[in-house]
């Protein structure tokens, strides 16, 4: 699932109690919403205790986990000019500083 940034986390108590992902900066007070899982799932405003108590959808955890992480805007010049930044890539820019 292709699922855009940003995202925000919300409990739902019911049906299942659990904490999922879905698209936006923050709920704009919509009934029912999908989920980074893929579920339909109803919504209401949360209180302090289902934030504690509604553990998070793995499912949710997942799909998330599994999209490319965003270029950084300073890896210009990367070595492999990927757009991302690698262990790898930040040892050869640190060589190359080093070197006269």
């Amino acid at each position: 699932m292709d699922f855009e940034r940003p995202h925000f986390w919300m409990p739902v108590p019911a049906p299942e109690g659990r904490r999922h992902a879905f698209r936006g900066r923050r709920w704009d007070g919509s009934p029912v919403l999908e989920s980074a899982c893929g579920s339909a799932l109803p919504l209401a405003t949360p209180s302090e205790m289902d934030w504690i108590q509604c553990p998070t959808c793995w499912y949710c955890w997942n799909v998330l986990l599994e999209q490319p992480s965003e270029p950084e805007s300073t890896c210009a010049g990367c070595p492999y000019d990927s757009g991302h930044r690698t262990p790898e890539s930040t040892r050869a820019e640190l060589e190359r500083a080093d070197t006269p």
